[in-house]
């Protein structure tokens, strides 16, 4: 580096008794201003003083090729910086330093056995990295080029595009083939987190309260790829759980970030007390100190955790996982209902509809997922899983398979059909949330090491891979199996990324599935509106088209199951009855019959009251946005309230409108 150095103690020596043993301050300045005149454009000069010591430093930056000025600063006392490379420069070799590079004679220092254990590379087909150490540096070129470097964009030019030039320079090859760009998580205020701001959110904090899974689902979800993220935080007060909002503190040199009750200052002044925060509940109103980078809090003093409602997302998502996948395993058991569960194969002809419209949901999921992760896209790949899991598994297979796992004679197909999903969640769920999938996959094992699981390709003849999900195929039956038992991995993981086969697909049942999902969220809201209770049954009539009444009929017996609705009569000749509760689906209209249900006449006469009421609020929120007075000199946000409550309210009367329609 072209940095000359020297140093001066002149004044501090002559303080405390010492001798100048290097020529005055002012002699030196005058030989600078010299060489500068001299050297123009060639020599720079700053000063330092370190106050403590006394101690005077001069520094001369010159240009390269400069002999002259060179050995005229040497015979000046200044010494060249013996460092030959920046922080960047240097990190820019990582990915083929880290290797041993230069040295191609011999591997750099490794733990052969530690090296094969963890990258299972032991003896691979192609060769490991320790078999041909005496030949030369053999981990050099089997580790380099990697595949991908994900990173943040603020070290594009810094680091990324030095490690690709020197890669490029001294090994003729590009470090990786792919850079992932992932967003940055900003405070709340926009501002970059920084522990000097004391904006940075503890994540024992976050873990305690949320759990580590939660956590790091949330932020798969937010690895967009353009926009930064925003997480605001809040502060937790630890004697009633009341949120405390975060404000902007100014100090001298920057902006802090503190709870908006703080008491006291930063920085601390000298044998003050910690600042603390004032809860806002004013039923408890105490005070306690709060996390911050900025200082700890005392040992056993009550403290107020960082929490982010965001992270409430993979924590309820965390939670229906969960809870569902132990609903799963209660029936997998013996119990009451019938048997436990006993691997066997499952072939299509014994599929119901509703197992053949989840194994079709799986498959478009999975690979939708690969698609999604061979992107880099881990927000898309969460939320298909996460749709896939709550909306579909959770909320509807789960609730239509109940007969069955109840019934003896359907129970054991059931049951391994479930067990198959639930496998491939766990797996596909692995990388968002290890800590629950690994307990599931042990609990899973205890119940059925053996498992029936997709079949996949056949593999060649003697072969069988018990972790791939391809099961003991084979046989001449294999192109009719779905199912097949196959042994299961020790731990989740170490198991295969599922193979779900795209044959399984099937958009048109997925369409029809989608229609009686639909349908049934249609009479759930009937029995809402009219207060049926949930035990009564009701009469369904669909008016469609003969090929949807085709579609309908086929799921009929999931109308009573999900919706304690029975389907009467469905096709195009298909009338609504007098007094009939009705819904529109786009290619299906739907009627529910309400006498003997409720007494019209009564309901009647409550939603026309009803409508009265709300039309005057119409009348009265009218008024007010008609008057210029108040548009003009009420707040905006005054304004947009009245708006939207009207909208609401409209809303509101176009719903009871239809009701009291239903009812004439």
């Amino acid at each position: 580096i072209p940095v000359w150095t020297t140093t001066f103690q002149s004044e501090y020596n002559k303080l405390h008794g010492g001798s100048d043993v290097n020529p005055s301050l002012g002699d030196m300045f005058d030989i600078d201003e010299h060489l500068a005149e001299k050297f123009k454009g060639q020599v720079r000069f700053q000063t330092e003083y370190d106050s403590a010591t006394g101690t005077t430093i001069r520094h001369a930056c010159i240009l390269d090729d400069s002999p002259e000025l060179e050995a005229i600063l040497e015979s000046a006392g200044y010494e060249q910086d013996p460092d030959v490379l920046d922080t960047w420069f240097s990190s820019a070799l990582w990915p083929h330093a880290t290797l041993g590079w230069p040295d191609l004679e011999q591997n750099p220092p490794l733990d052969e056995e530690e090296v094969a254990k963890q990258t299972q590379l032991a003896n691979p087909p192609g060769g490991s990295p320790g078999e041909n150490a005496a030949s030369g540096n053999s981990v050099l070129p089997y580790f380099y080029p990697g595949s991908v470097l994900i990173t943040s964009r603020d070290i594009i030019t810094l680091w990324v595009a030095r490690m690709v030039l020197t890669g490029l320079y001294n090994m003729d090859d590009v470090p990786f083939q792919h850079v992932h760009v992932h967003p940055k998580i900003l405070d709340g205020f926009g501002q970059t987190m920084s522990k000097s701001k004391g904006n940075g959110v503890d994540p024992v904090d976050l873990i305690e309260k949320y759990g580590a899974d939660a956590i790091r689902f949330t932020i798969a979800s937010f690895a967009g790829e353009t926009q930064d993220v925003r997480l605001p935080i809040s502060y937790e007060c630890p004697h009633c759980g009341e949120m405390i909002a975060p404000k902007q503190y100014k100090v001298a040199t920057s902006t802090l970030v503190v709870p908006s009750t703080m008491k006291g200052n930063f920085p601390i002044p000298q044998g003050a007390p910690k600042p603390t925060l004032v809860c806002t509940n004013k039923k408890c109103k105490q005070e306690s100190q709060f996390t911050t980078p900025l200082y700890d809090p005392d040992d056993g003093a009550a403290v107020a955790k960082m929490v982010s409602e965001r992270f409430e997302y993979g924590r309820n998502f965390c939670n229906k996982f969960w809870n569902a996948a132990r609903f799963a395993m209660m029936n997998l058991v013996e119990s009451d209902n019938g048997a436990g569960y006993t691997p066997g194969e499952v072939t299509e002809d014994q599929l119901q509809l509703e197992d053949r419209w989840i194994l079709s949901r799986l498959s478009t999921v999975a690979s939708e997922m690969d698609e999604y992760l061979g992107r880099y896209q881990f927000d898309a790949a969460t939320r298909a899983v996460r749709d896939f899991t709550w909306n579909e598994f959770c909320d509807w297979y789960l609730e239509m398979i109940k007969p069955r796992l109840r019934d003896a004679e359907s129970r054991a197909v059931a049951q391994r059909v479930l067990l198959a999903v639930l496998d491939s969640l766990i797996r596909l769920l692995q990388p968002f949330t290890p800590f629950i999938c690994e307990e599931l996959w042990q609990r899973l094992k205890e119940i059925a090491p053996e498992r029936s699981l997709p079949v996949g390709p056949v593999p060649p003849a003697n072969t069988v891979d018990d972790a791939s999900m391809s099961g003991k195929t084979g046989s001449t039956s294999a192109h009719s199996q779905i199912l097949t038992p196959s042994s299961s991995s020790e731990a989740c993981i170490n198991a295969s990324w599922p193979t779900i086969p795209t044959s399984w697909q099937d958009e048109a049942l997925e369409k029809r599935f989608a229609r009686l999902q639909d349908t049934i969220v249609a009479v759930r809201n009937v029995r809402a509106i009219y207060n049926i209770p949930p035990g009564t049954s009701v009469k369904l009539l669909m008016r469609t088209a003969p090929e949807v009444a085709g579609d309908m009929e086929s799921v009929a017996s999931q109308f009573e199951n999900l919706a304690k609705a029975v389907l009467e009569a469905t096709g195009a000749d298909v009338q609504r009855p007098n007094g009939a509760a009705s819904f529109s689906l786009g290619d299906a209209d739907g009627y529910i019959p309400l006498e003997g249900l409720i007494d019209t006449a009564e309901e009647l006469t409550r939603q026309k009251k009803k409508l009265a009421e709300v039309e005057k609020h119409i009348k009265g929120a009218e008024a007010k946005l008609n008057n210029e007075k108040f548009v003009n000199n009420a707040k905006e946000e005054v304004v947009n309230g009245v708006r939207d409550t009207l909208a609401n309210q409209q809303n509101q009367r176009e719903r009871i409108e239809e009701i009291i329609r239903d009812l004439s």
